[in-house]
């Protein structure tokens, strides 16, 4: 049983949901209570009481839903950090509690559909505050962006886990199907879970919230370059151009960018309504959105 299960892991020939299910029947024979939680939290998803692994937890991008008459919906990027101090969560951090099955679909579904993200929207409290913050009442949403590669990770980490656990059962006992568990073995087994499911031997933890930076690097910078030369093109003033490049150059955390991007494409739709200056408006919050991606 354990061996067929870890080849059929090994070389993708089930998918994760069933290969969890299959597992439980190993769990139960070891009698083993953390190794039968972990398995059916990862197959039927963790609940608000329960603790979820760290690879479940990853750090969101956070988007305003600007919609005009004018200009039409954006989604444009703001920084939340001063909100984020005076609640108890983390605006910029997720937990995925879904069930494994819910997850792979999830992932089939992005990938007929071709999408990279899926969003989560904010409670209308947190949209009314963003407003008054930005004094800007065309925003309609407050919505996390979730990259679906995050998804992939939680797969394959809680894969990894399972198969690191089941060779190493293997490894210790041979004749699993047949050997009666006494208390020595189920402590060897319980062991090997431990160091496997619930150890610190993760490697793929990606970090969290307001501890997680990205410092503007050298293929950041490269980005920026093309993006002036795109809104060069686009008509956009050089004064206003220069105004960008300042406030780039003043900020070298990429996280807190967003508001300020915000604050002058505003200011440029407004300019560009009042003096009848030919800016391709839509083409210019694409490519600013181009900044954060």
């Amino acid at each position: 049983m354990i061996k067929e299960l870890i080849k059929d892991i090994s070389y993708d020939k089930i998918s994760l949901d069933q290969a969890l299910t299959r597992a439980k029947l190993i769990a139960y024979k070891i009698d083993n209570g953390e190794f039968i939680s972990w398995i059916n939290h990862e197959l039927n998803g963790y609940d608000d009481s329960s603790p979820v692994p760290e690879y479940r937890k990853f750090y969101c991008d956070i988007f305003a839903k600007v919609e005009n008459p004018y200009y039409g919906s954006r989604l444009t990027p703001i920084d939340l950090t001063e909100i984020n101090k005076q609640v108890d969560i983390n605006l910029y951090s997720y937990i995925h509690r879904s069930g494994i099955l819910n997850i792979e679909k999830n992932l089939i579904e992005a990938q007929n559909a071709n999408e990279q993200y899926g969003y989560i929207d904010f409670p209308i409290e947190i949209v009314k505050n963003v407003r008054d913050i930005f004094q800007n009442n065309d925003i309609s949403a407050v919505r996390k962006r979730i990259q679906f590669g995050n998804l992939n990770n939680i797969l394959n980490v809680a894969k990894q886990r399972l198969l690191d656990t089941l060779l190493e059962l293997n490894k210790a006992f041979p004749d699993l199907e047949d050997e009666y568990m006494n208390d020595d073995k189920k402590d060897a087994a319980s062991q090997i879970i431990t160091t496997n499911i619930y150890g610190n031997n993760a490697s793929s933890n990606v970090g969290v919230g307001k501890d997680f930076t990205q410092g503007i690097s050298n293929s950041y910078m490269e980005k920026v370059e093309q993006v002036l030369h795109d809104l060069r093109q686009l008509g956009v003033p050089k004064e206003d151009i220069s105004e960008l490049e300042d406030i780039i150059n003043n900020e070298p955390d990429k996280n807190k960018l967003g508001a300020k991007f915000l604050a002058w494409s505003s200011a440029l739709m407004t300019k560009a309504v009042e003096k009848g200056i030919d800016v391709k408006v839509p083409e210019v919050l694409d490519a600013i959105q181009n900044l954060v991606v």
